[in-house]
């Protein structure tokens, strides 16, 4: 067996590459080197690249302990180094353990009216006509829900203060100082690393805030950060105050833009399609105007809707990690130092897998059930995202609590294309919507898109 894949030339071309459009990136390539292919990127160094889902099996399926995060480079200063997606063997293990219980399905079922009550309060005041892009819609309402259902920050003056500050610290962190490690440098607290400490400097001090008033209390309260504190394991070991702020950094991350995102996304495609929006409704319209969260997440049509979202924009492109032994893969003999790269979005477009892959369909999803090496949009393996059923639930909650209530309409009629932001793929302008009013009746539909107005 050969070592290594062969792959293109010029590490910097490659970043760019990648920063600029990944999913094309990834597609040029194995074209012209074949899967794996070997890339070079500035965050990950020599890093083995595979879409088919017998290379992910290989890495999905390998004992966990052959592989380091290969996430803290890139990401580590968003994340925290003590950030689950960041550590590696017995640490992650132990983080692990610590955080499973607090996403368990059991306990999401705390969050699901709360969920719906922050979605419909950011739609009940809107009047027919009023013009809104949906991204900034449901980034708006995935944060409230992360703030309160995270953080348990219910005064609306603090929850306007941590909006305020998440927003800061997420924006700051840009493609540049993520995938180009020599530009982190202060400078005296300018330029964009200085903008990127200030802003995490910021949100520290409020998250610090809450653990200690937590820590102090005497009452027992349901959100996550709480149950976190309490999380104990068999040893009696407890997470420390960075580690607590390093987990809440990733689920910043892991649960506010990428649902956002995810969303977003779901929602133009339902109002682009009109038999897409005709047999959702036709579903929702047995559960009533306001229907019990726990009646949304088991509805079939619309929980394909959103596992068909996350497989044509999936929120990340892909989950690197680093080998710390050799492996395995398609033909190659992988040392340690090189990096792999199970790809999910171009895994998501494999014409074998999804015929027409670029085509909106969520019957996929009744008809058939994918392997987790055909379908990841929360990775795989032992690094699966711990907030995946959070996420889907809040997904769902949302997506059916708004279309039960109220009826919407695409702005533009032209493609919405995606837009790389860092680590994810947000929709290109935003989803440009109009609002038509409340739904009244069994039969009414909706425009599926009005070309006159403009934004």
């Amino acid at each position: 067996m050969s070592s290594l894949p062969s792959g293109p030339p010029f590490r910097t071309l490659q970043t760019i590459e990648w920063i600029r459009d990944p999913v094309a990136m990834i597609q040029k390539y194995t074209e012209r080197y074949g899967d794996p292919f070997l890339a070079n990127f500035w965050a990950f160094g020599p890093t083995a690249c595979t879409s088919t889902p017998e290379g992910i099996r290989a890495i999905f399926t390998a004992p966990p302990a052959i592989f380091a995060s290969n996430v803290g480079v890139g990401a580590g200063p968003l994340l925290g180094e003590k950030s689950i997606f960041v550590l590696d063997g017995a640490s992650h293990k132990r983080q692990r353990a610590l955080m499973m219980p607090a996403f368990h399905g059991e306990r999401m079922r705390a969050y699901g009216t709360l969920m719906q009550d922050i979605a419909l309060s950011h739609v009940n005041a809107w009047r027919p006509g009023h013009a809104f892009r949906m991204y900034d819609v449901t980034q708006a309402i995935s944060l409230e829900a992360i703030i309160q259902a995270i953080f348990g920050v219910q005064a609306k003056d603090r929850v306007k203060l941590f909006e305020e500050t998440i927003f800061a610290f997420v924006r700051s962190f840009t493609p540049l100082i993520a995938f180009f490690t020599p530009l982190r440098v202060e400078l005296g607290g300018l330029g964009p690393w200085g903008r990127f400490k200030k802003a995490e400097a910021q949100l520290l001090h409020l998250m610090m805030e809450e653990i200690r008033a937590r820590r102090q209390a005497l009452d027992v309260r349901e959100d996550i950060l709480s149950l976190l504190i309490a999380a104990r394991l068999e040893d009696g070991s407890t997470m420390t105050d960075q580690e607590l702020v390093d987990e809440l950094k990733s689920l910043i991350f892991a649960g506010h833009e990428t649902v956002a995102i995810a969303t977003a996304w779901a929602l133009y495609f339902i109002h682009r399609e009109p038999h897409i929006y005709r047999r959702l409704r036709a579903e929702l319209e047995r559960l009533g105007r306001t229907p019990d969260p726990e009646d949304l997440v088991q509805l079939p049509y619309l929980s394909a809707t959103c596992d068909e979202a996350l497989r044509l924009h999936p929120s990340v492109s892909g989950v690197p990690r680093k080998l710390k032994q050799p492996l395995s893969l398609q033909g190659y003999d992988l040392p340690p130092g090189v990096a792999v790269f199970p790809s999910i979005s171009t895994a998501h477009l494999n014409p074998i897998v999804y015929p027409d892959p670029l085509r909106f369909q969520p019957e996929r999803f009744l008809e058939r059930k994918y392997t987790p090496f055909e379908y990841l949009p929360f990775g795989g393996g032992g690094r699966r995202c711990v907030g995946a059923a959070f996420a889907l639930y809040e997904m769902k909650i949302v997506l059916g609590s708004i279309l039960a209530q109220h009826r919407l309409s695409l702005a533009e009629e032209q493609p919405v294309r995606p837009v790389t932001r860092t680590f994810t793929h947000a929709p290109k302008g935003g989803v440009k919507m109009l609002y038509q009013g409340r739904v009244e009746s069994e039969n009414e539909f909706i425009m599926p898109f009005n070309a006159q107005h403009s934004m």
